[in-house]
């Protein structure tokens, strides 16, 4: 299995991309290119748990660390995920403390957490090294939780300061949205708001994380993102179409 390397994390700018067709094909893909993590979007991606460990399976192999994106923190979703072999798993809307706790409780085994425990499962290899993923994977399975909300911004230093969160990542748009400047990232209390997550993160040893843009990464970049995400699959074939059009019409 392929983790997040945590040392790397501390001091070193992490790229990824996100993935939302739920099309094995397009992880293969994507694992292949050189990324350092995928993020696999279950909460609003067109894959279900019933694709995930198909997605899974095509990153075998590869040096990319498969992220999983759920839909809210819920126990029976995060056992279902981590057992199914992903690296990590990014909850999304989180804006108190609580909802932080709760996520790392679920996520790790006892004593640390109430994560089920089982054997012959995929992240073990089927019982041939659970020995091994039991003893290591509380320390090396990444906690990503999204501060997506005013709440969340406001509550980033006690978020930040939970142990086991490894990750604060922005989602930009919600972001937006909900400081009353839909689509418009470039508004200064949205930049405000970035920074003070930054920060909150760089006060606690946290990364942060944000999915960019190529207009916005150079900012990004220098303001103190590390965990940084650019672009789609289903956005990379829109825009590779969209050209091969543009190309046959000039």
């Amino acid at each position: 299995m392929q983790w997040i390397d945590k040392e790397k994390l501390r001091k070193e700018l992490l790229a990824g991309t996100f993935l939302n067709l739920g099309c094995s094909n397009a992880v293969e893909i994507a694992s292949n290119v050189g990324f350092d993590w995928l993020l696999i979007d279950l909460e609003h991606g067109s894959g279900s748990f019933a694709d995930l460990r198909g997605m899974l399976m095509a990153c075998r192999g590869s040096t990319a660390a498969p992220i999983v994106r759920i839909r809210s923190v819920d126990a029976d979703a995060v056992k279902f995920v981590m057992d199914s072999g992903a690296a990590g798993i990014m909850f999304p809307f989180v804006s108190t403390s609580e909802d932080a706790k709760r996520a790392v409780q679920f996520m790790k085994y006892p004593p640390v957490g109430t994560r089920g425990v089982a054997g012959i499962i995929r992240a073990t290899d089927y019982g041939r090294n659970w020995k091994d993923y039991f003893s290591t994977s509380n320390q090396k399975s990444l906690v990503v939780v999204q501060i997506e909300t005013l709440e969340g911004v406001e509550a980033a230093d006690s978020i930040a300061a939970v142990e086991g969160v490894d990750v604060l990542f922005v989602g930009p748009l919600d972001l937006s949205v909900n400081l009353g400047c839909p689509g418009d990232f470039t508004q200064p209390h949205f930049i405000e708001a970035l920074k003070k997550v930054i920060a909150s993160c760089e006060r606690h040893g946290k990364s942060t994380g944000i999915l960019s843009r190529p207009e916005l990464v150079a900012q990004h970049k220098s303001i103190g993102f590390r965990f940084f995400a650019l672009g789609s699959d289903s956005g990379s074939v829109v825009s590779g179409l969209k050209q091969s059009l543009d190309a046959m019409r000039l």
